[in-house]
């Protein structure tokens, strides 16, 4: 059985850790993709913007130049060649300027004049750069590509800009994840300029556009791309698109792939042995409280309660310490929170109920009014065991007071239930560490508490300028309107003694009087005669 049970514990601890490991990993590669492909979309538009630049760049030069031409004169006198020679020589993205006249003959360019003039498309009369082509020419017999102007006379003039120049511009061979490039026309969408392969959305249109845009969606060839459109400004009727096959936004290359594979199984890894180091740590905390309760290393100490007006002994509030065969004594802030954890609570607390029996049996059979009392969390009220155990206990201390916090009174849904069948039977119900938790009016008046133990974190602001002193003497005043007893904690100083005293409260605990102490060292104190029946 014990094998089944630490198989059922690794399983559970390897299922766990899965959980918690792929809810991580899931979690950070979302955002990693998230963030990559936000990257990767963003490098794309950067990209597009660049060769939007240097293209604007260039027509911003070609359209100044054709907005000088308004001298050059259609007879191509030697001025205007050489000029226009000049401007060629100077700009390697002009191949070569020409004149037209308002008839649509070519009259003149940069080789000279041209006999007989060659017939091409009449001016228009629209003002602005505008576009043709590509064409090829007939000097060069290279494919250019003609930006033109209208001017004021009715000619046109015109520059040719050498097509691989534009191809140079739209050249994409160091950007390996981007498809293709294109400048295109904003009205039809055909490509003008074009690097790779081109294509459009299925369920979209992108043309006519006059505006920039980022698309992802399907494409007329069956890939899911991630497209941006940018117009190039001073030549609206061009635009510059640029695509990307989705899949290349949040690439993975087989290294990273293998090292989040080694990091997640090592998370993993890591977890389950973490959860079966704190199982291990867990059981053999609870195998030392087991062994520890069955070899009686667990013994009661007892903080005497005092009648300040004689100094008198009326009772005791029991605590207990573990004398650890490695460790020395320990208090219970070293094993009574891991114990409620596991559950071992329930033994030590009904075990410290049954030693308190035994050791004050004599006292109280001296002394049948002498108080004894016992810290209890929401945990043991809710256990038949131990309220059964306290019921028993009864019939052997006459003064049983259980002591409670705040929070166990308000949190526990069968509190008032069990605390009424407590209060029945005749055991006393105190509040521990009153002040410092919810301190509602309700719960005084609908719970049955007797005692109200005051809190020394109280105490000890007396004859301090602090926030807890003025309510200090209201908690006593609320005390007394509602007619319950009070305890007071931590008393160390005479002065404190006094003021509390002063106040009506008579019943302290603290190391003004006693510290905790253990059975043999209670007696002598009871023989003595520092006791007396309780008030």
């Amino acid at each position: 059985m014990r094998k089944l049970g630490a198989s059922n514990k690794l399983l559970k601890n390897v299922l766990i850790a899965w959980l918690v490991s792929t809810f991580v990993f899931t979690t950070v590669a979302f955002l990693v993709f998230v963030n990559q492909k936000e990257t990767a979309q963003a490098n794309l538009v950067a990209v597009a913007k660049r060769i939007v630049y240097d293209i604007e760049k260039e027509f911003a030069i070609v359209d100044n130049t054709l907005k000088q031409t308004q001298r050059l004169s259609p007879s191509c006198d030697d001025s205007t060649l050489q000029y226009m020679r000049r401007l060629v020589f100077e700009n390697p993205g002009m191949s070569e300027i020409g004149i037209i006249d308002s008839k649509g003959l070519l009259v003149c360019n940069s080789f000279g004049k041209v006999i007989p003039p060659v017939n091409t498309s009449v001016p228009l009369k629209t003002q602005g750069l505008r576009y043709y082509g590509p064409i090829i020419t007939d000097y060069l017999e290279l494919a250019a590509f003609v930006l033109a102007r209208t001017r004021d006379d009715g000619y046109e003039a015109n520059v040719l800009m050498p097509a691989h120049w534009l191809k140079s511009a739209l050249d994409i061979a160091e950007h390996h994840n981007t498809d293709f490039v294109a400048l295109v026309d904003n009205q039809t969408g055909v490509p003008v300029f074009l690097e790779g392969k081109y294509s459009l959305p299925i369920e979209m249109s992108l043309y006519p556009r006059v505006e920039k845009a980022s698309i992802e969606a399907l494409f007329d060839d069956g890939k899911e791309r991630f497209a941006y459109t940018l117009p190039i400004p001073s030549l609206p009727q061009l635009s510059l698109l640029l695509a990307t096959d989705t899949r290349h936004l949040t690439y993975i290359t087989p290294f990273w792939a293998t090292t989040w594979l080694v990091v997640y199984m090592a998370m993993w890894l890591g977890l389950t042995l973490l959860l079966n180091s704190y199982d291990k740590k867990q059981l053999s905390n609870k195998a030392q409280i087991i062994r520890a309760l069955a070899n009686g290393e667990l013994f009661n100490v007892y903080q005497p309660l005092v009648d300040a007006r004689t100094a008198d002994i009326i009772g005791v509030e029991v605590l207990i310490r573990w004398q650890h065969p490695i460790e020395g004594e320990l208090g219970p802030a070293y094993f009574v929170p891991e114990a409620e954890r596991d559950g071992t609570i329930l033994e030590i607390s009904i075990g410290q109920v049954e030693r308190a029996i035994k050791d004050l049996a004599s006292t109280i059979k001296e002394y049948p009014e002498f108080k004894v009392s016992f810290n209890v969390n929401g945990l043991l009220l809710s256990s038949k065991r131990y309220i059964d155990k306290l019921l028993e206990a009864k019939e052997s201390i006459h003064r049983l007071t259980i002591e409670l916090t705040e929070r166990d009174v308000l949190t526990q849904s069968q509190t008032k239930v069990v605390l009424t069948e407590l209060g029945r039977a005749g055991i006393e119900i105190a509040i521990d560490d009153f002040g410092t938790g919810y301190s509602g009016l309700q719960y005084l008046q609908s719970f049955p508490i007797d005692l109200l133990k005051i809190d020394q974190s109280f105490v000890a602001s007396i004859g301090m300028d602090t926030l807890q002193s003025p309510v200090l003497s209201a908690v006593i005043e609320m005390a007394n309107r509602l007619d319950k007893r009070l305890i007071a904690e931590g008393v160390e100083t005479k002065s404190q003694a006094a003021y509390l005293t002063e106040l009506g409260v008579f019943v302290h605990q603290g190391w003004l009087y006693h510290k905790a102490m253990k059975i043999d060292a209670l007696i002598k104190k009871t023989t003595s005669k520092q006791i007396k029946r309780a008030a």
